[in-house]
């Protein structure tokens, strides 16, 4: 008797170290550790000037981009930038109308919008990947921070919005 109960407390303490080893790891995920992104941006140059020809405000925001996964090389991803006011409210988002493929060694990639708000003179842009279908997260999130009339390459990289 004494062996069948040995063996069964050595499943279970077995069982439990098992269990404990998982949940330690999903935690460890959730938490942000191991949410290794598929693609690192990092801001190139960025602008928020006024137009001459139409009514409104310019904004450009280009990103230099490194592939980390390299199962995306020649994919075809989209760039989804979400553009707020200085107070934080959402004012507009924009993307590709139909992705582009990411090159194997990156590159840079611009995204661009006219806001037409005579008003805005402070805003913040922040630029992610994502899938095709803008579903899925694929990098950080750069921020640009741009007041009228201003070009910068000042950046604020985030893990994720």
């Amino acid at each position: 008797m004494v062996t069948h109960s040995r063996s069964t407390n050595s499943f279970v303490i077995f069982f439990i170290i098992l269990f404990s080893s998982i949940c330690v790891s999903g935690f460890l995920s959730m938490i942000g550790f191991g949410d290794k992104k598929a693609i690192t941006l990092t801001l190139d140059k960025s602008s928020y000037a006024p137009l001459t020809n139409i009514h409104g405000n310019q904004l450009s925001v280009s990103v230099r981009y490194q592939v980390d996964d390299k199962s995306l090389a020649d994919q075809k991803i989209n760039g989804l930038m979400k553009i707020y006011s200085s107070n934080g409210t959402l004012i507009h988002s924009t993307s590709f109308p139909d992705g582009f493929n990411a090159k194997k060694k990156g590159g840079v990639e611009e995204l661009k919008t006219t806001i037409r708000d005579p008003t805005l003179e402070h805003v913040i842009a922040n630029v992610t990947f994502t899938d095709l279908k803008k579903t899925e997260t694929l990098s950080n999130t750069v921020t640009a921070k741009l007041d009228l009339n201003q070009t910068s390459s000042k950046t604020t990289n985030s893990t994720g919005e």
